[in-house]
């Protein structure tokens, strides 16, 4: 054991060389796949212008791939007897750019990666440790499988769908063609491509579940010159106007960080489900209307334009109007919506305005009065809307307020210009002729109350009250 360990450290001795594939510049080429080597990396070293390969510095050795066809690679150091790290690259030395990292996959020591390549690109892997005295000696096991390809990864092998059309693909083997759009939502790292042709004009929903893709629409015939209709990166869905005989492509993609499965539908966009109420139930003339707009529109991802008839000869626009009828009278309020996916619904409903409104046109009272005598107090009811049971209520003023001295109902015909009399009378009170005077208060009410109370209230001109006369009563 000691001989041996001097052997290392006398020079003139003969010591391990490097591994033949120590250095970015002689990288072990790789050739057709499946593609495995196992090889000693003892006295692998590391240069000053390797990358950082997941926080490994040690031990580091280059294999090199030229990709003869667009897929997905898998690289993997799985076998191997020490801590790995594996990182992919393209570019040169010194401004390598890096694609993909893995340390410690599944759990073990060793490593992993799914690398999305293209045709004719060339790319350079670094196997590398985080550790300078792993288990001895070090023996790499280096592993390249594929390239697997889904169907529909190209754009020319968009997979044509019927609708409805639901797919749970898993993104994490597609790729990206050199010359695919990146789009206005986000730049996607993989893909996988989609075709609708519809012989009628038709609202389509494009939908996912969970949120993890971004979702495009194109028009054309080549990844480079395609033309978006729309795109969705943080919502579950965007909808669109198909037109009859146009070929859409339908994209679902994935940047490099959420790569996985997900479960998207293509179908008929959901009809709009149009609805509004009011306020009040039973509005006047004297009212303003709010209408609220209760209706549904699923997968909306385009303009939405509300318009409301009120049925009066005006219109509005919003969810939540305001409007004031000028008189009375059944009108049809219709409520339309439409999105710019060419979805549209209208609804309609009758609105009732009916103004209840009666007002006092006369209070006749008597200007003087002794205590005892009864004199008559006239109230005139004008009614011009509709027929009404009317309740006047007489009240006399006293010190602490206002108290009722008789009510009556009768039935008010309604009249351009008659009027309807409410006949009261009153026998006057010592009370009255103590203060000297008095005022009588009239109210005129309905059952279901009146629109316009302002005039359903009337107050007296002041009645001189004397106290009775020992003998004969001249008033």
């Amino acid at each position: 054991m000691v001989a041996a360990l001097l052997g290392l450290l006398v020079p003139g001795v003969a010591q391990a060389a490097p591994p033949p594939n120590d250095d970015f510049g002689q990288a072990t080429p790789i050739g057709a796949l499946p593609f495995t080597t196992t090889q000693a990396v003892v006295e692998a070293t590391h240069a000053a212008d390797d990358p950082d390969n997941c926080y490994a510095y040690q031990l580091s050795v280059w294999f090199t791939y030229t990709a003869p066809a667009t897929g997905v690679i898998t690289a993997t150091t799985a076998g191997s007897t020490y801590d790995t790290a594996l990182s992919a690259h393209t570019g040169s030395r010194g401004a390598l750019t890096r694609l993909a990292c893995n340390d410690d996959v599944d759990g073990t020591l060793q490593s992993r990666i799914e690398l999305p390549v293209v045709a004719g690109a060339r790319y350079h892997f670094m196997i590398s440790s985080s550790t300078s005295r792993p288990a001895w000696p070090p023996s790499l096991t280096f592993s390249v499988t594929g390239p697997a390809t889904l169907p529909n990864d190209a754009f020319a092998d968009a997979e044509p769908v019927t609708l409805p059309h639901t797919a749970q693909p898993t993104l994490s083997t597609a790729t990206l063609e050199p010359d695919e759009p990146a789009g206005t939502c986000e730049a996607p790292t993989r893909s996988l491509w989609y075709a609708v042709t519809l012989p009628e004009t038709t609202p389509v929903t494009f939908s996912q579940e969970p949120s993890t893709a971004v979702l495009s629409v194109f028009t054309g015939s080549s990844p480079g010159g395609l033309t978006e209709v729309d795109c969705a990166s943080s919502s579950r869905s965007l909808t669109f106007r198909a037109v009859a005989g146009t070929t859409y492509y339908l994209r679902v993609a994935q940047g490099e960080y959420n790569a996985g499965n997900l479960r998207f539908t293509i179908d008929v966009a959901q009809p709009i489900v149009p609805y509004f109420a009011h306020d009040p139930a039973s509005p006047s003339a004297f009212d303003d209307v709010r209408f609220y707009d209760y209706t549904e529109v699923p997968d909306v991802s385009t303009y939405l334009d509300i318009r409301w008839d009120f049925g009066d000869g005006t219109t509005a626009e919003g969810r939540e109007p305001q409007h004031r009828y000028a008189a009375d009278g059944d009108y049809t309020v219709t409520l339309t919506h439409t999105t710019g996916d060419g979805r549209s619904a209208t609804t309609s409903r009758v609105v009732q305005v009916r103004t209840h409104d009666v007002a006092i046109a006369r209070f006749t009272t008597p200007a003087a009065a002794t205590v005892g005598v009864t004199k008559p107090v006239t109230i005139r009811i004008a009614n011009t809307r509709y027929a009404e049971d009317v309740t006047v209520t007489l009240y006399r003023s006293t010190p602490s307020g206002w108290s009722e001295v008789g009510h009556y109902t009768q039935y008010v015909p309604a009249s351009a210009t008659g009027t309807v009399g409410f006949p009261f009378s009153y026998t006057f009170r010592p009370d009255d002729a103590a203060l000297g005077k008095v005022n009588f208060r009239a109210v005129a009410s309905l059952p279901d109350g009146d629109d316009h109370p302002l005039d359903n209230e009337a107050i007296s001109a002041t009645t001189a009250v004397r106290p009775a006369l020992t003998g004969l009563d001249l008033t």
